[in-house]
């Protein structure tokens, strides 16, 4: 509801209105509960200065009636006589007539004759004499607490002509007293004191007892009330404390509150009909004026609406309007015309390519997800070779000027083609309805024999690879079509065929792969990758101290996967490194176990391209080591020749930092790279592999025999280890021997064990 600008309007005019009234009410009541609190205060102030001359007066009568007793010949004479019976039935007489509630004589410095209660105010009455004989006052009047009870004391002198004795009269400061005083005030009193629980009050109160209690009971701290006064906590009474002169005694006045409330609580009322009615007039003003300030408005919406709802073909008519919602309707008109072209545009843009203007690949894929399945027809996908070459040495400029040529060509030749498109930089697809046929593709090759000119002068001539989907094998979803398209393009541009066709069964292959890749990490945690371990028998002495380790994978649907598989799929996934550290890992963990042991055993690792060019590979390799708690002797890292010539550079200084650690480095497959010999003496290895291609038919073919004997010379001489990989027969064996080569690896003395049998093998080896 909020939404609509009307709405936010009339919801304007009401929180305005609304705010001022409750800033007036609030301001108003504020004032009232202020002004009502202060003539309260004062009514309490009134109300104790009457309730302090009260005391004044009646102390002003008592002393006048003690004063007649004393001034009594007979009462006098029964004193010097110290007649302390008849003294005794005077004060009671005396007292009853005056109202005191106690009556008693003392001597002239205070010391207790005689009293009508029994009494222990001795020092009391003693420091009162001493202090009006200093004053040379005639009779003293002041308050005190007998019994946690508070009086009003008055002494007088009695004169012989000397002062012989002093006649008291206490009067208890009781309920009495106190309904006296609201009869004068108006106000309620309490006379109270403190019990033994700390801050709590009791005593003589005008309040009905219900409050009384309640109330006395929030007070609390009396000494809380005494400078201002407490409202209690329903706002029923408003309480002074008033000091009476006396230690833990003490007089409240008591304000009932209500009619202060009353005024304000009938105020309140006045103020909220008036608010309510000024919201109700508020409301029917503020939707008659959103009605007539919001109807341009609306027809504005109403013209927006049907932009929004009316194509982008077809244009709305702007509502006439004048003033500033005339402007912003032509506004609007110019926006809708903005629209239509930039919607054109859009829909032109998110179909075709924007440098040759064929189609792009949202359109192929939209295409094929409309028509698909098919029975008849074909995908040609056309690959540029080299492309990315020609844009580094020719620049982007010609590099776009060939693409648009070349989508000219090929709308000459598939002419017929019921989409021609621009996939991404490099690759053409044309989708036929017809078959295509080897002579199509010769037919396309020869279009692109003639070169291509790039500027008047100069020509280019392009070579291409072409891919073909048969129409029937792309089944029936896109991406399945396309993945086809991909995996047979792949083998194109590999290939140096005519075209390559789509056959049955290629993405059985791809998926095989993709599997591979995707169950790699799972297969780490699950076991199915193992390692075993291959003898390496030293020919010196005979013996066996080194292995090498290779990787096995049983995978639970695919079966036993070879290693040449598995690796070099995941070293174009970029999987390579991970399972390197799992089988470093898994090889350093057995070998702790050996050397714990007291077997000195030292075991290769190969490693790949990607792994050599990781500088981070020998702080990974020494926390191995430090890891099991091994040596570095204890491992050799084997790497291929392929594996250094992709960065000779970093790879160098990788290989460089393991040989400062201590590890032992081999160049595994020796012999089978273009530049063995040239770049030999640069690497930091320890020993040379000789590839088993050399290897395995050595007792047969001379040739590899003379391979065989030069490089273990030129490696010798070069300071390197050598290590024949493939050995197989006795004969091989013994002219290996004979060339003194170092150690021998392959199948003529043992094939690749578990570590069980390794161990075992080993011990029966070295026993024989």
């Amino acid at each position: 509801m909020l939404k609509s600008f009307q709405s936010r309007l009339i919801m304007f005019v009401l929180l305005l209105l609304a705010l001022a009234q409750l800033g007036t009410a609030l301001a108003v009541l504020t004032s009232l509960k202020e002004d009502n609190y202060k003539q309260g205060v004062q009514s309490i102030d009134v109300s104790c200065n009457v309730f302090d001359l009260f005391l004044a007066a009646r102390a002003e009568q008592l002393t006048k009636g003690v004063e007649i007793l004393t001034s009594d010949f007979g009462f006098k004479q029964a004193v010097a006589t110290r007649e302390t019976g008849t003294i005794r039935s005077v004060l009671q007489n005396h007292g009853a007539r005056i109202n005191a509630d106690i009556s008693l004589l003392v001597t002239p410095r205070g010391e207790l004759i005689t009293a009508t209660q029994p009494l222990n105010i001795t020092d009391t009455v003693a420091e009162l004499v001493f202090a009006a004989r200093r004053s040379r006052g005639s009779s003293i009047s002041t308050m005190v607490a007998l019994d946690n009870r508070a009086y009003q004391l008055v002494l007088v002198p009695i004169r012989a002509p000397n002062v012989v004795a002093w006649v008291g009269m206490a009067f208890l400061l009781d309920q009495a007293l106190a309904e006296r005083i609201k009869n004068v005030t108006g106000l309620d009193i309490s006379f109270v004191y403190e019990t033994q629980n700390t801050n709590m009050l009791s005593g003589a109160s005008t309040l009905p007892s219900i409050e009384k209690d309640a109330l006395l009971k929030e007070i609390g701290n009396i000494k809380d009330i005494i400078s201002s006064p407490v409202f209690s906590d329903d706002e029923k009474y408003l309480s002074l404390g008033v000091d009476i002169g006396v230690t833990n005694q003490w007089g409240i006045i008591h304000l009932p509150y209500d009619p202060w409330l009353e005024s304000y609580r009938d105020t309140r009322n006045q103020l909220i009909l008036i608010f309510t009615g000024a919201l109700a007039l508020a409301l029917l003003f503020g939707i008659a004026l959103a009605r007539n300030m919001t109807k341009p408005i609306g027809r504005l919406v109403g013209y927006a609406q049907q932009i929004g709802l009316g194509g982008t073909k077809e244009k709305v008519s702007a509502p006439n309007i004048g003033g500033e919602f005339g402007v912003l309707s032509h506004t609007m008109k110019t926006m809708q015309d903005s629209i239509i072209s930039r919607e054109e545009e859009l829909t032109y843009r998110a179909s075709h390519d924007q440098l040759t203007g064929l189609f792009n690949q949202s359109a192929v894929e939209q295409y094929l997800s409309d028509t698909l399945p098919k029975e008849r027809g074909g995908l040609v996908l056309v690959n540029i070779r080299h492309f990315k070459d020609i844009n580094n040495m020719l620049g982007f400029d010609v590099g776009n000027l060939l693409l648009s040529k070349v989508a000219e060509r090929l709308q000459t030749w598939g002419h017929d083609a019921k989409k021609l498109a621009r996939l991404n930089a490099d690759k053409f697809l044309l989708i036929f309805d017809r078959p295509i046929t080897e002579q199509d593709c010769e037919d396309l090759k020869c279009f692109f024999h003639n070169e291509f000119e790039i500027e008047k002068g100069s020509s280019i001539r392009l070579d291409i690879s072409i891919a073909v989907l048969p129409i029937e094998h792309a089944t029936a979803t896109v991406n399945s079509a396309m993945r086809r398209l991909d995996i047979v393009a792949d083998e194109a541009s590999d290939s140096s065929k005519l075209c390559v066709f789509y056959k049955v069964g290629q993405d059985e292959n791809h998926r095989r792969q993709l599997t591979i890749i995707r169950d790699l990490p799972a297969a780490l945690d699950s076991g199915q990758l193992f390692v075993v371990y291959q003898p390496k028998v030293g020919l010196a002495g005979d013996d066996c101290h080194e292995a090498e380790a290779l990787i096995r994978w049983i995978h639970p649907e695919l079966g036993f996967l070879p290693p040449d598989e598995f690796i070099s799929l995941l070293e174009h996934a970029g999987s390579i490194q991970q399972l390197t550290k799992w089988v470093l890992n898994t090889v350093l963990s057995q070998l702790s176990k050996w050397w714990a042991q007291g077997h000195e055993i030292r075991v290769a690792v190969n490693l790949s391209a990607h792994d050599l060019l990781d500088e981070q590979l020998p702080f990974i390799v020494s926390e191995a080591l430090q890891t099991n708690r091994l040596p570095t002797r204890a491992l050799a890292l084997e790497v291929t020749e392929s594996a250094v010539m992709k960065d000779r550079e970093k790879v160098i200084g990788v290989l460089k930092a393991l040989q400062d650690m201590g590890v032992h480095l081999a160049i595994d497959d020796f012999g089978t790279g273009q530049s063995s010999l040239s770049y030999l003496r640069e690497l930091p290895v320890n020993e040379v592999k000789i590839d088993r291609a050399f290897i395995q038919f050595i007792d047969t073919n001379k040739g590899d025999e003379f391979i065989t004997k030069a490089t273990i010379e030129l490696s010798h001489s070069l300071g390197f280890q050598v290590t024949a990989e493939g050995a197989e027969t006795a004969e091989g064996t013994a002219l290996l021997r004979y060339y003194h080569c170092d150690k021998i690896q392959g199948y003529f003395f043992s094939k690749p064990l578990s570590p069980e049998d390794f161990f075992k093998w080993r011990e029966t080896f070295h026993s024989r």
